[in-house]
């Protein structure tokens, strides 16, 4: 007799939009539900994250009862994860407890029980979370098969459980079959249950997302108006053969298998995606000449990309992200505000730090509501004005600037940016533009329509964009901070502005300042160089300082000959629904690009965040505003996304010196909490 442990994993991130929420529960969450309500003896395991529980005690309080009736009648056991779904390895070991227990605390008030399982987000191991788990009271959780394959295990060996142990502590672990993964539910009903039947050991294990049960692409249909689901349960049910079981019963009736110890990992393809993009394509590549040769199949398991950790040195902005999670965790590892931990932990959802299948760290609002929880935290507890460290843990320091409006961020290192305007009032980060980059997936990628030819997974997808899209798929030499320094030739075009085919003729974008504490804020200097006929010295420094709700900038260059050079200032900033004020009407500047010639000011007015920035340079000629777009990946094929829009403040030079002052002002909004 086989024992299939049947679970399944559901799950939408803090800040996804409402109707995302509710399109999801009407075509995967709630009819899966109400066709497995139908057969109390097929047990199985489920795992709802916080954010969903919360939707659906808010919109739909009659599925908690349904599952509360399923869980009463030994049908469904309930599994836990971080109650608002984080990377439990990404966070402080304070957090994990925390968010375990605040799981915990949520199963056991509505439904009585006190959980044994936990779901590991993005299955992402790390031997570390051990301890976190076990004092909070987890006695198994589950993983995917590779992670044992990639410790020496032989895929017949992995039709059960073992257990781990560190400091001390011992944990059991389940292997999720890939192959059994693969077949539910995209194979016919028999295939699934002939694979069952025939696995060389007692225990076919499942755990995955719920989605792909109606709300992955072409699912719906074949789930439900094809019966698939109903199908599967029903060739379950009246098998001699197959019996279902629930995670906590199989270890009360199985013994583990013995000891093991796995190697930091995630499922296969996550280390596809966590490479550099560089990287990737040489991983695709090597796996494609295994394949050829017939051995992939054989060495697979000692085939291993990067780890989940990579994101945060894939992608600045994700480290930007997260090294402000740990900063705000830290000021309140002392504090005992519920409600502060609350919004410290919801910030902790994972889906904005990385990027895969999903859009997730391309995904504007998901970041938006990273920022606004940490942000909310951040304005209520006081810290000093002016603070020095390595904030982002890259071994170089940053400075950090703070009145009651403001949160600035600068890195002298990186050519004196600014890579936080957090504003306490909007609880919005202002600066949170995403550079636009090489994806590995951007290889192969076919301009036109793509041919229907029915359904396929996310996993197959062909790669096809428009032509709007593929003359967006430019990439960025820089990240797209503020208070950026060209030095550009007088000829340039805007449009070699935006698709960044323009000579860049100093050395400052991406250069080294010196920097000193001033009243309010921070002067920058450095001696560059720009290219020519010959190479000419010139000293820049620059200074950001924060009043009220502004932030003056105060710019000054000599060089040792006369200048004949475009000087721009670029400042990138991310808005809601951004549109310019000019001459009394609002422009849209999320999908055009906006020229002003002979001005020396902007206002960008937003009706979302019901704000508006003014920004002022005293020496200003022309004024070019671009929107940065990224072409990204996700389940629905491929996005153009709206990152934030470039503002570029143009002046010819012709002398050795220049200076300039530039105001960014924030009106409207919230005041300050």
């Amino acid at each position: 007799m086989k024992q299939l442990l049947f679970g399944v994993h559901n799950h939408q991130p803090i800040g996804n939009f409402k109707h995302v929420f509710e399109h999801v529960f009407n075509v995967s969450y709630k009819p899966f539900i109400d066709v497995l309500y139908n057969y109390p003896d097929f047990k199985f395991s489920l795992h709802t994250t916080g954010p969903l529980w919360l939707f659906f005690e808010s919109e739909h309080p009659e599925l908690i009862e349904l599952i509360r009736e399923m869980v009463a009648r030994g049908q469904v056991e309930l599994v836990i994860s971080g109650f608002y779904e984080p990377v439990l390895a990404s966070i402080p070991h304070r957090d994990r407890v925390g968010q375990i227990n605040m799981a915990m605390k949520y199963i056991k008030d509505r439904f009585g029980i006190t959980p044994q399982g936990l779901w590991l987000t993005e299955r992402v191991w790390e031997s570390e979370i051990v301890p976190a788990l076990v004092e909070s009271g987890v006695k198994y959780v589950m993983v995917d098969d590779f992670h044992f394959l990639s410790a020496g295990k032989r895929k017949e060996e992995l039709y059960g459980y073992y257990l781990t142990e560190s400091e001390g502590n011992t944990l059991a672990i389940f292997p999720i079959d890939e192959t059994l993964r693969y077949l539910v539910p995209f194979r016919e009903v028999s295939q699934s249950i002939d694979y069952i039947k025939n696995i060389p050991g007692d225990l076919a294990i499942i755990f995955d997302d719920g989605e792909k049960f109606g709300a992955w692409p072409g699912t719906y249909e074949w789930v439900y108006e094809k019966k698939w689901l109903q199908k599967f349960v029903e060739g379950i049910i009246k098998s001699d053969e197959i019996k279902t079981l629930t995670y906590t019963e199989a270890m009360q009736k199985f013994p583990p298998f013995g000891r093991i110890y796995l190697p930091t990992a995630s499922y296969f393809e996550m280390g596809e995606w966590s490479l550099p993009a560089e990287g990737a394509l040489e991983f695709i590549d090597f796996m494609n000449i295994l394949k050829d040769k017939g051995l992939f199949d054989r060495y697979r398991r000692f085939v291993r990309g990067g780890i989940w950790r990579n994101f945060l040195v894939k992608y600045e902005e994700s480290n930007n992200l997260h090294k402000k999670m740990l900063f705000i965790s830290n000021l309140l590892k002392d504090k005992r505000s519920e409600k502060m931990k609350d919004s410290l932990y919801k910030a902790q959802c994972n889906d904005a730090y990385w990027h895969g299948v999903f859009g997730g760290l391309y995904l504007p609002h998901l970041r938006k509501e990273i920022y606004e929880n940490l942000i909310g935290v951040d304005a209520k507890i006081k810290t000093p004005t002016y603070m020095i460290d390595d904030f982002n843990k890259d071994g170089k320091e940053e400075v950090s600037l703070r009145n009651k409006k403001l949160r600035v961020s600068v890195a002298p290192h990186k050519g004196g940016t600014i890579y936080e305007i957090s504003h306490f009032g909007f609880r919005y980060n202002f600066q949170d533009t995403l550079a636009r980059r090489f994806e590995h997936y951007h290889r192969g990628i076919t301009v036109g329509d793509a041919p229907q030819e029915g359904v396929a997974s996310i996993h197959e997808f062909k790669k096809y964009i428009d032509e709007k899209s593929a003359k967006e798929m430019v990439y960025d030499k820089y990240l797209r901070y503020s208070l950026i320094d060209h030095f550009l030739p007088i000829y340039v075009k805007p449009d070699e502005l935006r698709y960044g085919r323009y000579n860049e003729m100093g050395d400052f974008v991406q250069g080294c300042f010196a920097f000193r504490r001033i009243e309010n804020g921070i002067k920058m200097y450095r001696t560059g160089v720009l290219q020519g006929e010959h190479p000419l010295s010139v000293r820049l420094q620059k200074s950001v300082i924060l009043l009220n709700d502004s932030i003056e900038i105060l710019r000054r260059c000599r060089g040792e000959e006369p200048l004949d050079h475009i000087v721009a200032l670029e400042l990138n900033l991310k808005l809601e629904s951004p549109k310019v004020s000019s001459n009394g009407n609002l422009y849209s500047i999320m999908e055009s690009d906006f020229y002003m010639e002979d001005s020396k000011s902007i206002e960008i007015v937003d009706d979302v965040l019901k704000c508006s920035v003014l920004i002022e340079c005293e020496e200003s000629e022309n004024i070019y505003i671009y929107p940065v777009l990224t072409i990204s990946q996700s389940e629905g094929g491929f996005d153009l996304v709206y990152q934030g829009s470039c503002i570029l403040f143009m002046k010819r030079v012709e002398k050795e010196s220049f200076k300039d002052k530039v105001t960014i002002t924030f009106k409207g909004g919230k005041s300050n909490a």
